[in-house]
């Protein structure tokens, strides 16, 4: 049969817009929509006005009817159509979407990404910020700036706005900063201080005493020394002593390792400690004793009667330069306790559970409870959740903690505490006047902006963020128009490949001027923006002095283009939309929003039975919330009471190595990109998180297959895994997938 067209007109009577293909025929589409076009067509001539009754024997219907099957069966006179019938020939994004919806699966549209912004606000007492506000991220080289909303009134309390955490304190010795407690003494400037562990024995002359406190309050003397310490870093403060010496004496040494003193020093023993401070160079000598001798030394010769003056000398373990005088302190006692310098790098774990703050506080709820984000100085953020212990007299604030999402993160002081929040997700609200109803069913209207945006749900596949009303009433919103009577008031959407979205009215409304109308969110691109870029309120917003998001942005993604669509419809076919093995799980999880997903079933030991784990990779990352919706979603597919739990998929980083040689006549810089998308491209790249295979182990068979269709290479030269060329495969561990680096090369 062939079909004469001058590209906008074919046999049928009705002159409607369609979509052509090379040959000039409408592409192929589903009977529901032929008849919907149909329809419209004819009842736009006034001739045919009477049709819209829809009577049994009418001979309107009877026509419409007749059309929309020839127009259906058109398709099986062609070729090429023919071929777009079938999911493993279809070429054309349309033809493989009408194949989805024949499945029931609705191709999955770009999803909107959700963000937590930290608020900190400037009003004096707690305030409301309203759900609808739009705040836009920044843009980059991936994506422009993006709107965003809050999702829902957030109650927000200036006094948890920013909070200053006092960092714990070191526990080992630093020669930088040696200091002792406030509760000090016997120390005095220009003597020796002596500083003795189990092992070393230090002594050094105390220049100066600098008092200062802590941000905590404390008190504490950083003491300055002659000398560095450097010799006792590292070792615990606890084990390390801090003496003065009580007693000074006055001597001169003698030769080599003897000092001597005038008159009877019963203070000084074998093996006793001193210090000697040289009295013409200022040098400080810290010995030990080993050998005291009290002598009499001839002060007037006489051979009946010579005077005599007692002397004691001390011979010691090291040498000192003879004829000098020196000063002996001597008889140690305890000066302090040495304190370490607040922690400039530390991991919440090292606070032992309980974060002290540095102001008071001053809200009107010393008891909060709730979520907060701790934020250091170069911008890494950790979520913790605690309740705030406030001392009803100083009202000092302590945050006694109960989680914290990673204890190990090294951060750098200072550390800043949030504990006002609102969620957002990206999408720009919009109310427009969509024009007016005719009285005539299935009437179609065109959203101005694009793309509509979709909502993930718990409940179902991802949803429709839009609201119809005719006349001021609300009407609802069904997946199709099957069963439909005119009465209904229900619409459905006809969503392209863009985002570019129709509404269809499924029953009849009341004729009027102007009086459909929609409210609906646009925009969203599916992009998922880093931390502290979401930042910009679209207008002031009373009481909110700075906004941003401390987390990357999460949940977004780009919706199902031709090769998301024959990947996934096989699989869909076999799910129908219920879960019932393993792999239905899996299915199930990627039509919520998942990039991919892997179920496997195991033995719940605290309920006794079997239950199934889903391994997720999501776009932008994962949560506890994303989580939790997800296994919501699969339990309501599920057979009641089964028992799901969801996980996040590890990233397992690998580097492949590759060396190709060329053509003569092959441009390096096209072979390159080539195999770079075959690697990495963002929808169809055989190791892009969309195309994850979560716990596969990668063959090099299978990595080396995509370079078969890339023309230009004559051969591989090398293949290496981590490195290794004779390794041959790639292992993952269950809940991995590979998260690949190609070191390419290519030569002649």
């Amino acid at each position: 049969m062939s079909v004469a067209t001058d590209g906008l007109h074919c046999l049928c009577p009705p002159r409607f817009p369609a979509h052509l293909d090379a040959d000039g025929r409408p592409l192929p589409k589903l009977f529901a929509d032929h008849r919907i076009e149909v329809f419209q067509a004819l009842s736009a001539r006034a001739t045919f006005a009477h049709w819209q009754t829809g009577l049994d024997d009418d001979i309107g219907r009877m026509v419409l009817e007749w059309l929309a099957t020839l127009l259906d069966n058109l398709s099986f006179y062609n070729h090429l159509w023919t071929l777009e019938q079938h999911l493993a020939t279809a070429t054309q994004e349309d033809s493989l979407r009408q194949l989805a919806a024949l499945t029931g699966y609705q191709p999955r549209p770009n999803l909107a990404a959700v963000a937590r912004l930290a608020v900190i606000s400037d009003a004096r007492m707690p305030l409301v910020l309203p759900a609808g506000r739009e705040v836009t991220s920044e843009g980059n080289d991936s994506h422009p700036a993006l709107s965003f909303e809050t999702m829902e009134d957030a109650a927000i309390d200036p006094a948890l706005n920013a909070m200053t955490a006092i960092p714990p304190r070191e526990t080992t010795f630093d020669s930088d900063f040696v200091a002792i407690g406030g509760s000090f003494r016997n120390l005095r400037v220009d003597e020796p201080v002596l500083f003795r562990s189990s092992s070393i024995r230090r002594a050094a002359i105390l220049e100066e005493i600098v008092n200062d406190k802590f941000p905590s309050g404390e008190s504490y003397a950083e003491l300055q020394l002659d000398r560095s310490l450097s010799n006792l870093a590292g070792l615990d403060l606890g084990g390390i002593e801090v003496k003065s010496f009580v007693n000074q004496s006055e001597g001169r040494s003698l030769i080599q390792n003897r000092l001597e003193l005038q008159g009877v020093q019963p203070a000084f023993q074998e093996d006793q400690e001193i210090a000697a401070i040289d009295g013409e160079n200022g040098t400080l000598r810290y010995d030990r004793i080993i050998e005291v001798t009290v002598v009499n030394r001839v002060l007037i010769e006489s051979e009946t009667a010579p005077v005599l003056s007692p002397v004691t000398r001390i011979k010691l373990d090291t040498y000192i330069t003879p004829g000098r005088p020196h000063t002996i302190f001597h008889g140690v006692r305890r000066a302090g306790r040495l304190i370490g310098a607040p922690k400039t790098h530390m991991a919440l774990e090292d606070f032992d559970g309980r974060i002290e703050l540095e102001e008071k506080y001053l809200g009107d709820d010393p008891d909060h409870q709730g979520d907060f984000v701790v934020v250091d100085a170069e911008n890494r953020s950790v979520a913790i959740s605690g309740s705030l212990d406030v001392n009803p007299h100083s009202r000092r604030a302590a945050l006694e903690l109960t989680s914290i999402s990673e204890p190990a993160v090294v951060l750098k002081a200072p550390l800043r505490i949030h504990g006002n929040f609102a969620e957002v997700d990206q999408g720009k609200t919009v109310v427009e006047t969509l024009g007016s109803a005719s009285g005539r069913r299935y009437q179609t209207f065109r959203l101005a902006k694009k793309p509509l945006t979709f909502l993930r749900s718990d409940l179902s596949d991802p949803q429709p963020a839009i609201e119809v009303y005719v006349d001021s009433v609300p009407w609802r919103y069904v997946p199709h128009l099957f069963g439909v009577a005119p009465e209904d008031r229900v619409y459905t959407l006809r969503v392209e490949a863009d985002g570019q979205a129709q509404v269809i009215l499924g029953g009849v409304a009341s004729a009027g001027d102007k009086n459909v109308a929609a409210r609906y969110r646009h925009g969203t691109t599916g992009d998922n923006p880093d931390a502290f870029t979401v930042n910009t309120p679209a207008a002031r917003i009373a009481g909110i002095q700075k906004v941003f998001n401390p987390f990357p942005a999460l949940g977004g993604l780009k919706g199902d283009d031709a090769e998301d669509l024959r990947f996934v419809l096989p699989a869909r076919i076999s799910a129908n939309d219920r879960c019932v093995s393993a792999k239905d799980y899996a299915v199930l999880s990627r039509n919520f929003g998942a990039l991919a997903a892997r179920a496997r079933p195991y033995w719940n030991a605290v309920r006794k039975r079997t239950a199934v784990e889903v391994i997720a990779v999501f776009d932008g990352g994962f949560d506890a919330a994303l989580a939790n919706e997800l296994r919501d979603y699969l339990a309501g597919h599920a057979p009641e009471g089964s028992l799901v739990n969801v996980v996040s998929a590890r990233p397992a980083p690998h580097a492949i190595g590759l060396r190709l040689r060329l053509t003569a006549d092959a441009r390096a810089a096209d072979v390159k990109r080539r195999v770079r998308d075959i690697y990495f491209h963002q929808f169809t790249g055989l190791l892009a998180p969309r195309r994850a295979r979560i716990g596969h182990a990668w063959s090099r068979t299978e990595l080396l297959a995509p370079l078969d269709g890339i023309e230009g290479i004559l051969r591989v030269e090398q293949l290496s895994l981590d490195g290794d060329e004779s390794a041959s495969a790639i292992a993952q561990a269950a809940d991995e997938y590979l998260d690949a680096t190609l070191d390419l090369e290519v030569v002649r």
